[in-house]
């Protein structure tokens, strides 16, 4: 000791002798959250999360944005989720279309801004080089435009890079701290081929996510045969599957608010909006398939027979009501602005 820590010691040796301990205990705290690694996500609370997946309007597309519906029921969604980032090979964050306004809207409104974060390709996952690159990337936009999170939605990648996937997403939690949100969307694990969905490690992404968002639709696409894009039962067991593997208040259950119009093998995509509209033009009255909770019909067009199978608001809120049976986090509804008329009404929201 010199002279006057000395001096302080006689003078006040109880003090110094608490100090001394409490330091001893923070030394040890300290220790032992760097031997635990990143720390865990903080909670979002209780309240159920309706996740509004957002797109800006493509030019020349027939689909409208997703602006008009998000500013209607934002009173409705904790979560806005817009398709704004992509991460390419290499690890650099590429901004798609980041919008000022839509993210002032969000804030004005309190509603959690994390945006899709999609991938080129899975070479950013396959060194450690590359997942720490990207995690910092990534971590910098989030500070810099100032969100509340991201979403990774990384998608089409072999079951190669599945501890790579897992390893990026804990770095990206100790780049970013507990607070920010991290959200990853999965592929399902039943009726999906493992070439497919082999990549996503429920747990090990559920332990530095906030939460994982099933994608329970595309169970028929372009491509195949026409059929129910999101039949019940099969949501139901991927569901089930989920749970098996992650708590509930982890999971949030997508809803895609389309469907497909079939000619033979090919389809094309076609919002709920968009297919009761096309049915009403026909005059046609679609039938409610009420073992799959899907709604289908069928006309002809140019003599070619034409097959369509889409969500619906019927269906939307069965799936709604199996996501609150089961105590899920929430659901994502994919996307704002192809729902039906009378959508929100029809589930119960404002």
């Amino acid at each position: 000791m010199n002279e006057t820590l000395t001096r302080w010691y006689h003078r006040y040796p109880a003090t110094l002798w608490g100090a001394a301990v409490v330091a001893a205990l923070l030394l040890v705290w300290w220790l032992a959250s760097v031997a635990r690694g990143p720390a865990a996500p903080m909670p979002l609370g209780g309240r159920f999360q309706i996740v509004g997946f957002y797109q800006n309007k493509s030019p020349g597309s027939a689909r409208p944005g997703s602006r008009a519906s998000f500013e209607s029921h934002v009173r409705a969604i904790s979560t806005v989720t817009p398709r704004w980032f992509v991460m390419t090979g290499t690890g650099a964050v590429r901004n798609i279309g980041y919008s000022a306004s839509v993210a002032s809207f969000a804030r004005t409104h309190h509603v959690l801004l994390v945006p899709l974060v999609t991938n080129l390709g899975s070479g950013m996952l396959t060194s450690p080089a590359g997942r720490a690159r990207g995690a910092a990337a990534l971590a910098r936009v989030v500070t810099r435009d100032h969100l509340s999170g991201v979403n990774i939605d990384f998608e089409l990648l072999p079951a190669s890079v599945r501890t790579g996937l897992t390893d990026f997403v804990s770095l990206l939690r100790h780049d970013l701290g507990p607070r920010p949100v991290i959200a990853v969307s999965v592929f399902p694990l039943v009726g999906v081929s493992t070439s497919i969905s082999g990549a996503y490690d429920y747990v090990g992404l559920a332990t530095h996510a906030n939460y994982l968002v099933v994608m329970a639709y595309d169970h028929h696409y372009s491509g195949g045969p026409p059929g129910p894009v999101a039949p019940y039962s099969w949501v139901v067991a991927n569901v089930d599957a989920a749970l098996k593997q992650v708590p509930a208040a982890k999971i949030v259950l997508a809803i895609g608010m389309y469907g497909y119009d079939w000619t033979g093998t090919t389809a094309h995509t076609v919002s709920d909006v968009q297919a009761e509209a096309l049915a009403k033009a026909r005059g046609i009255r679609p039938t409610y398939n009420a073992a799959e909770s899907q709604n289908t019909f069928q006309y002809t067009a140019a003599g070619t027979t034409h097959v369509v199978w889409y969500m619906g608001n019927r269906s939307a809120k069965a799936r709604l009501a199996l996501a609150r049976s089961k105590h899920l986090a929430g659901i994502a509804l994919w996307r704002l602005g192809d729902e039906a008329p009378h959508f929100w009404s029809s589930l119960g929201l404002p």
